[in-house]
């Protein structure tokens, strides 16, 4: 099976993989520079599935990742939360004090902040991929290069680490969805993704809440985006746990249409336990 990620081996979508595939039979993992392009492979079924990071715990939403599932065939047939944990890696010999420029992806970097506030001698350099950070700070071999990435990929790259557990929120965690292209995949579960747009009109999202509401749906999250093509006009994407849903699947589907001016299923899987953090 092939199972497609964001980045090379020691990236968290990396590690999200091998953990979410651990003991399956055949897996050969792929990965992608850009998720426009892991994308547009699930899209023409030359990847069987793929992890797709779409939330996470202290930079919230990840819009980039989820505006590519517009319009497109493939849907999350479960989801995985998977604990982020950074550490700043320098090449052999390195000392803290010594470090003036720090790669990373910037969500990594935003995701670590607090600790980098504390050293503002140290220049936040944008990278790609955090994995690909800790492989570019070792090929430099320079004292005063660090990279921040997962312990993982220090240690394939090579890395001392300088500082562990350096992110903002020690519950840090990445939601991926597990994504399948639609004609493969079999959807059940009491939580449901959706993308929809309704009327640009008073009152148009305050109707629709209002049938999750009387049905019994708990909304789990609402994130707006802007719509291509349409200045200042947005859709939404979310999450509606249906555990206690007072009427069948077909009549809550059938009354939102009723609501919306388009509607596309991003999603259906059972509901993951959160995780518990001492």
């Amino acid at each position: 099976m092939k199972v497609g990620y964001l980045g090379v081996p020691g990236s968290n979508s990396e590690v999200a993989l091998q953990n979410e595939c651990h003991g399956m039979p055949d897996i050969e993992a792929m990965g992608y520079t850009t998720f426009p392009e892991l994308i547009s492979d699930l899209v023409e079924k030359k990847l069987e599935m793929a992890l797709i990071p779409v939330e996470n715990s202290t930079t919230g939403f990840i819009a980039r990742t989820a505006d590519l599932f517009r319009n497109k065939p493939i849907v999350a047939v479960a989801d995985r939360y998977e604990p982020i944990d950074y550490t700043l890696f320098g090449v052999p010999g390195t000392d803290l004090s010594t470090i003036t420029e720090v790669y990373s992806h910037p969500e990594a970097l935003s995701q670590c902040e607090a600790f980098l506030a504390q050293f503002p001698e140290m220049k936040e350099m944008p990278f790609a991929d955090t994995a690909k950070s800790a492989a570019y700070v070792k090929k430099q071999n320079c004292p005063q290069m660090a990279a921040i990435a997962n312990p993982r990929a220090g240690k394939l790259y090579g890395l001392e680490p300088l500082a562990m557990g350096i992110q903002t929120e020690k519950s840090n965690t990445t939601r991926f969805y597990i994504m399948k292209h639609a004609d493969a995949a079999i959807l059940k579960g009491d939580q449901l993704s959706l993308y929809l747009e309704v009327r640009h009109e008073p009152g148009a999202l305050s109707k629709l809440l209002q049938i999750f509401g009387i049905l019994n749906c708990n909304l789990l999250s609402l994130n707006a985006r802007p719509i291509p093509g349409q200045p200042f006009a947005y859709g939404f994407f979310l999450e509606l746990d249906m555990t206690d849903m007072s009427v069948a699947f077909d009549v809550l589907w059938q009354t939102v249409l009723q609501a919306v001016t388009y509607i596309q299923i991003l999603g259906r899987f059972e509901r993951t336990n959160h995780i518990e953090y001492n």
